[in-house]
């Protein structure tokens, strides 16, 4: 899919090799050895920074996922956003993509940690008909289709600035509201302006990478590492 790294592209391999093989313990542990040797990397690289614990735990995947420093400069977080994000998990709320990479990025034992649902809304097999006969994107048209699921879940735009539109519009003009708004679209046409959109909208909780950079494998992380905080005990 267009934008999306490599290095991203092998973090979600490895997560569903690791969710394959579960059952073989020495594999998961060279993983995690793998990934605890790679954050302390990180954080030896990244020194001293203004993020608070749980900011930093979402950023430093989102680097170990892309290899690129230079989202902690760019990635904003609303100040209930993470607290909100964790409720969410926590009651058992959908997830909602807008792409199919993220959906199958995610790791399937942290999801059952929360019985959480994923939606894919443009994947409906009605979607192109509902993008043709309303003249715009089947990623415009699903997530209006679906606009009442979206009440109270957790949104994750990786890929269609359009969808991430759509949510705004939906949350100012029809009262729809997400629980928080993951928006990291990739890209030259919209991407820029429709996060800087939801960042100026200042009463929907969102976490968003300002600019071009982002995509499915950036909201794959953020994801993976609010589930890893709101982890039950």
């Amino acid at each position: 899919m267009r934008g999306e790294s490599e290095e991203g592209m092998t973090e979600m391999a490895s997560e569903s090799k690791d969710c394959a093989e579960a059952s073989r313990p020495g594999l998961v542990n060279a993983g995690q050895t793998i990934e605890d040797k790679s954050f302390n990397i990180i954080d030896a690289e990244m020194g001293p920074h203004e993020f608070q614990p749980d900011q930093w735990q979402i950023v430093r995947r989102i680097i170990h996922t892309t290899g690129d420093f230079d989202y902690a400069r760019w990635v904003r977080f609303h100040p209930l956003s993470i607290d909100a994000a964790m409720k969410a998990l926590r009651r058992g709320e959908k997830v909602i993509t807008d792409t199919r990479m993220i959906h199958t990025g995610l790791s399937p034992w942290r999801l059952n940690w929360f019985g959480t649902r994923v939606i894919t809304p443009a994947t409906d097999s009605a979607s192109q008909l509902w993008a043709e006969q309303l003249g715009t994107t089947r990623s415009v048209a699903a997530f209006r289709k679906y606009s009442e699921q979206l009440e109270g879940s957790i949104l994750a735009i990786g890929n269609a600035p359009t969808a991430l539109l759509e949510i705004l519009r939906l949350v100012k003009e029809e009262g729809i509201r997400p629980a928080v708004v993951i928006g990291v679209p990739v890209g030259f046409v919209q991407a820029a302006e429709s996060k800087d959109a939801l960042w100026e909208h200042k009463e929907q909780p969102s976490i968003t990478v300002l600019g071009r950079k982002g995509g499915s494998t950036v909201a794959v992380a953020i994801l993976h590492a609010l589930m890893e905080l709101a982890r039950p005990e």
